[in-house]
């Protein structure tokens, strides 16, 4: 009888996050297979609720912490675990992970998958020496190079030149179904007990609270839509570095009540299947889960026309508009919400979309089979 597959997956830390919630997706697939999973982080954050759901799957989580990016004492006791844990590949994830995964591996004799997630990388993370260092040790470590998306391909081979990359789009599972009770119950929890306030048309965020996501534009657009829709609120799920700055923001557009911020949340499937529309103003991308997530969950998109979104959002599944026009964005949501029909049309092409192309199980199997190549 042939042995599972042994599978190590490394990611720069465990936290809230596209790259960090695809591991949650693996992990619940392999699972499912009855297949091990390990996963290490680079660096640890106290309390994670990705953390808990990795542990929950039954994957085993490790941190090796260290000193500087290329700290040889860590890049040794990786190596030492990867070879007493008799594992069979190692897949990366982000800059750091796929630096030191790939010095790593070879140490370790393991055949290494290392992973493009987004076509440009945030200023304050930018820096030359690491993207060289990346592009160096993925054209010579790395077996096979993933990119999540067409556009992220693209956006990357100049730099790798020669080296092939292999596009596996991420995907998402269809979420559990949402009761009207328990629709209703989560709506009043976000939007308060005041009457009519489960009634009122939602729009839902999902992200990081960062400059790439473009909320500053968002809450313009809001301030437009809300002109022509009093009742709209818009709901933030994500935290990050601008939080104090959309707060004053929102209050300077004298949009009160109309944003509510709910920080980090565990339950992302649940909030879009209670919410109307989902809207998204990023200045750029990679194949963002939430737009996938919020497909699947039925919901009617606005989204900017980055990244990998135009591809993903086909025709009659959501509205593409251009980055940084919130006037734009602004005019898509006013139409759809004084369109219900057009909602639910849009609503039921994306999840039938979503299902089809980006569902995590076909997304896992092509996954195991590309690992069966690299042996």
């Amino acid at each position: 009888m042939n042995q599972p597959l042994r599978i190590v997956q490394m990611i720069d830390s465990i936290k809230v996050g596209g790259a960090e919630k695809l591991l949650v997706n693996f992990a619940a697939e392999a699972q499912a297979h009855d297949l091990p999973l390990a996963v290490i982080g680079l660096k640890q954050i106290p309390a994670s609720p990705v953390e808990a759901e990795l542990r929950s799957l039954q994957a085993q989580v490790v941190y090796f912490t260290g000193q500087g990016l290329l700290s040889p004492g860590r890049i040794l006791r990786i190596a030492r675990f990867l070879r007493q844990g008799q594992f069979d590949i190692l897949h990366t994830h982000l800059t750091y992970a796929n630096i030191i995964g790939v010095l790593a591996g070879r140490l370790a004799g393991l055949p290494v998958i290392g992973t493009l997630h987004s076509v440009s990388q945030e200023a304050r993370h930018y820096h030359a020496g690491r993207q060289r260092l990346e592009a160096w040790g993925l054209r010579l470590g790395a077996r096979r190079v993933i990119a999540v998306g067409h556009s992220v391909a693209q956006a990357h081979q100049p730099r790798l030149g020669n080296k092939p990359i292999t596009v596996i789009p991420n995907a998402v599972p269809a979420p559990a179904a949402l009761s009207a009770a328990e629709r209703l119950a989560l709506r009043q929890s976000i939007t308060g007990n005041a009457a009519g306030n489960a009634e009122r048309p939602l729009m839902i965020a999902v992200g990081r609270l960062s400059i790439p996501k473009g909320y500053a534009d968002l809450l313009d657009a809001l301030a437009v839509v809300r002109s022509a829709c009093p009742g709209v609120a818009l709901v933030i799920a994500g935290d990050g570095p601008l939080r104090t700055d959309l707060q004053a923001q929102a209050e300077a557009l004298g949009l009160g009540s109309s944003v509510i911020l709910l920080g980090a949340r565990t339950d992302v499937p649940a909030l879009l299947a209670a919410s109307d529309l989902f809207v998204s103003a990023s200045h750029w991308e990679g194949l963002p889960l939430a737009l996938l997530e919020a497909m699947m969950a039925g919901l009617p998109c606005v989204v900017t026309s980055v990244g990998e979104n135009p591809l993903v959002l086909s025709p009659g599944t959501g509205r593409l508009v251009p980055p940084h026009q919130p006037d734009q964005l602004a005019a898509a949501v006013i139409d759809l919400l004084h369109d219900p029909e057009q909602r639910a049309r849009l609503g039921q092409a994306a999840r039938q979309h979503a299902e089809a192309h980006y569902h995590t199980r076909p997304w896992f199997e092509r996954l195991l089979s590309l690992y069966q190549e690299c042996l």
